[in-house]
Formats: C-alpha cells, sequence, structure tokens
C-alpha cells in the first residue's frame, strides 16, 4: 500500500492548476486532445471544448503493493510539448513523466507521443516505458480511462466490443480505446467513487483475464472508471517496451467502430517496423540473436549492439532490413567467443532517412559445458513469473522440481532427454501463495537446489 501524501488544499489546487496551464493540445478538425505535465490525456470531440475522455492515464504493475499510477506517483519529468513538424502525423505532441510526486516503487518513466491526422477522427498514442530499476520488473502495462461523454458523467454505457477488440463507450456520441499493437487481456468496469482504487485493486485489475459485463454510469452524476490490462512483460534493468493504443470518436457507436478501424489501419500504414519477437540463446560460447517482424516501412536495417556488465552498448555488426512490407519477416545474427558472464542486446532499427528506433532489451547468461550447474532464477523474488536456466555438459535426462518450504512438490517443470548446453525454463506461479520454494536440477548424478521468492 502507497503511502498518503497530504498537502493543503491551496497547494493542491496550484499544483493541478499548473499542469493545465503548461498542457499541450491540438484539433484535427474532428477530434480534439490535451497532454498535461502531469501524465493526464483529455480527449474531445470539438475545439478542445466538449469532454469525451476526462482521463486517460498510463498503469504500471508490477505487484499489490506497487503500481504506478496518476493519483499517487506520476509527476513531470519533462514537460509536455508540440512537434512542429512531426514525421509521421499531421500533429504531435510529447511528454514524459516519473514517479517523482511519491518517489515510490516502481521506478519506471512512461514517454507519451499522441499523433494525429487532418480532418480524422481518430489519436494514436505511443507508451514508452524505461524500467528506472537496478534490476529486471515483470510489468502489466495498461491503461486507466475516466470517460466524460459529451461533457457528462451519468449514463455513459461501458462495453467490451469483441468484433473490433475495443473498449466502447456511449451515450448518444461515443469514444473506442483499442490496444493497437498488443493484445488485451482484462477489463475491469467500476462506478466512480472517491477513492476508488489503490495499488492492490489496480494490480488485480490489470491482472484479471476476464472482461467486465456492460456497466452503465449511475445518473446521480459521479461516472465511472475503466481500467485495461494486457499480458505481463519482463523489462530488464535500463530496458524499454513500447505499445501502441489508438482512440476514436464518433457521432454514434457506429461512426466511432469506423473509426477506431480507421485508426488500425492507420496504425498499420505508419508503423515503420513492427518488432514482433526478440529473444537470445546461449549456445557454449555464443549467443544467437533471432528477431521477426509483422510488418516494415522504409526499414534500412538493424544494428545490433552488446553490453556487458562493465561497458556501455557496443555496436557489433548490422543486418539488412527488407524496405518496406507487409509480410512477415525473420532475422538472425550470432556473436561468437564470449567469455562467461551476463550481456544485454538490443536492436537499432534505422530506417532509410536515417529515424531509429531501440527495441527492448535482451539478457543472457553464457556459460561454459565443463560442468552440470543450476543457476539462480530471475527476477528472484518474482511474481509471478520467473525463470530457471541449468547447464548440462552433455546429453542426458534432465528433472527441475519444485518445492515449497516442507518439502512437498508442487510442480514438476521438465523430465526429459535434453541436449548438452544451457537450458531455460519458465516458471508461472500464479496459483501458488506467496512463500519460500526451492527448486532442483536431477541430471545423471548430478544434483543441486536452490531457493526462489514467490511475493504476490
Amino acid at each position: 500500500m502507497k503511502k498518503l501524501l497530504t498537502f493543503s488544499t491551496l497547494s493542491i489546487f496550484l499544483f493541478f492548476f499548473a499542469t493545465d496551464i503548461f498542457s499541450q493540445s491540438f484539433f484535427t478538425g474532428s477530434i480534439g486532445v490535451t497532454q498535461s505535465n502531469g501524465g493526464r490525456t483529455r480527449v474531445f470531440s470539438d475545439n478542445l471544448t466538449t469532454r469525451q475522455i476526462e482521463r486517460a492515464s498510463v498503469l504500471v504493475g508490477v505487484s499489490k503493493s506497487q503500481v504506478f499510477d496518476y493519483n499517487e506517483d506520476q509527476d513531470v519529468s519533462i514537460p509536455a510539448a508540440t512537434i512542429a513538424t512531426p514525421l509521421s502525423s499531421d500533429f504531435e505532441i510529447t511528454s514524459t513523466i516519473n514517479n517523482s510526486y511519491s518517489t515510490l516503487p516502481p521506478n519506471v518513466e512512461a514517454s507519451l507521443n499522441i499523433y494525429g491526422w487532418t480532418n480524422e477522427a481518430y489519436l494514436i498514442i505511443k507508451v514508452k516505458i524505461l524500467n528506472k530499476e537496478t534490476s529486471a520488473i515483470n510489468a502489466v502495462v495498461g491503461l486507466e480511462l475516466i470517460p466524460r461523454i459529451n461533457g457528462t458523467y451519468e449514463n455513459d454505457t461501458l462495453q467490451w466490443n469483441a468484433s473490433s477488440k475495443s473498449l466502447l463507450i456511449h451515450k448518444d456520441a461515443a469514444v473506442a480505446v483499442k490496444f493497437l499493437s498488443s493484445a488485451q487481456k482484462s477489463l475491469r468496469l467500476v462506478e466512480w467513487t472517491d477513492p476508488y482504487a489503490n495499488d492492490s485493486l489496480y494490480y488485480t485489475w490489470l491482472t484479471s483475464g476476464s472482461f467486465d459485463a456492460e456497466l452503465i454510469a449511475n445518473s446521480v452524476g459521479d461516472g465511472a472508471v475503466a481500467v485495461l490490462g494486457q499480458d505481463p512483460i519482463n523489462i530488464a534493468a535500463g530496458g524499454t517496451v513500447e505499445y501502441y493504443i489508438g482512440v476514436a470518436y464518433g457521432s454514434n457507436s457506429t461512426t466511432c467502430l469506423n473509426n477506431i478501424a480507421l485508426c488500425q489501419s492507420k496504425y498499420n500504414q505508419v508503423l515503420p517496423v513492427e518488432l514482433t519477437s526478440f529473444t537470445a540463446l546461449s549456445q557454449n560460447s555464443k549467443v544467437v540473436l533471432n528477431w521477426s517482424t509483422a510488418s516494415e516501412l522504409n526499414n534500412n536495417g538493424f544494428e545490433i549492439q552488446r553490453k556487458s556488465r562493465n561497458s556501455d552498448f557496443v555496436t557489433l555488426g548490422f543486418v539488412k532490413g527488407s524496405g518496406t512490407s507487409s509480410e512477415q519477416k525473420q532475422y538472425s545474427y550470432s556473436d561468437s567467443k564470449l567469455a562467461d558472464g551476463n550481456y544485454s542486446y538490443r536492436l537499432k532499427q534505422v530506417d532509410f532517412n536515417g529515424q531509429f528506433e531501440y527495441s527492448n532489451t535482451v539478457e543472457v547468461d553464457v556459460r561454459s559445458l565443463n560442468d552440470f550447474s543450476l543457476e539462480q532464477n530471475y527476477p528472484n523474488p518474482f511474481n509471478p513469473s520467473t525463470k530457471i536456466a541449468y547447464i548440462l555438459k552433455e546429453k542426458t535426462n534432465a528433472k527441475v522440481v519444485v518445492m515449497n518450504a516442507i518439502g512437498e512438490e508442487v510442480a514438476v517443470l521438465v523430465n526429459e532427454e535434453q541436449e548438452a548446453g544451457l537450458q531455460q525454463l519458465d516458471f508461472n506461479a500464479s496459483n501458488l501463495p506467496s512463500g519460500i520454494y526451492f527448486y532442483t536440477l536431477q541430471a545423471g548424478n548430478f544434483t543441486e537446489t536452490k531457493k526462489m521468492i514467490l511475493l504476490k
């Protein structure tokens, strides 16, 4: 549970007044948006007068006691700004927020880019999360929404629209919100109260794996709140992840859903490279990198960059891209003759015009095959997933079991013949209570046990 921060009424007024004064905005002719310094996005149906979304803000959940949210954590890192000459759109505003309001974990930074096109009734929002913790986090990146259709809170209907895979909010006019680059996995709809959430509730809602039934906000004017969640993703220390979100407006539900479809098409058209996977596999003293793209636009290629614990990223080589393509493409790169140790890799995707984007960072341990060994799980403590790695010096039957604190077996992760080399398993403990667990590797005459902590 996060600590409560108390300020005088005047201080609170001045804080929110200041974020409003320095917010940035644009109006496409069909939809308007303002972005505050403190992380709040507002959506309008006209030239910044009639609100359709009172607030949209980023959520980053790590555990029931660690959620990065607007009300308790977020504050300005880089002030909101208008991009004078956008490269991929007609309008663009940016903003970067961090946890300096509370200084409580998770220590993350969220950068927002909001794109719009002349006379189009949709927006595309790019969300980039930077992990500033000293170790990896298993994070769920989501969205919190407070609708205000046609400027009022009461009687808004909120529902999951399965055909468009979007949240549809309507009264007479309508707004749709959709994850464009990933699949939405959770939707929680609640009546607005003061307060309506805390870290524990946010995290439960983000990770529920279910979609609430239709909710009609009460008629007394308090309105409703929606929390949208995705699958968790592991973000290395200093690493980043990116997501794209679409927002569309329409004078009715049918028009709105047509506009969110146009928003998805625009995203598919303008996104330079959609990286769908990036993995690193250790093979004795060599690391093999594999990645794939779902689509590419003006992609010159990829710089491969590596970082060890005591160095900055250095460029190893370049892999030519596919230019412009709507088909899935596969790429690979091998980094050889490595000493034992932990390495981080990232891709620098470069367009023909010189623009570039960095991929997520992937980490890998390189170990020699002289002996059997069991690695410490990572991350540790964890919630709910962690990785367990081990080295087989020869082809043999490997069995990995997980036991609770009193020695009861709770899971068998593998029990099969495996090739020599570094092996890695994913262990998901979502059905287990918090506590201390032990995992054991049995390979031929070799046995080793290590401890891990599940902290929910």
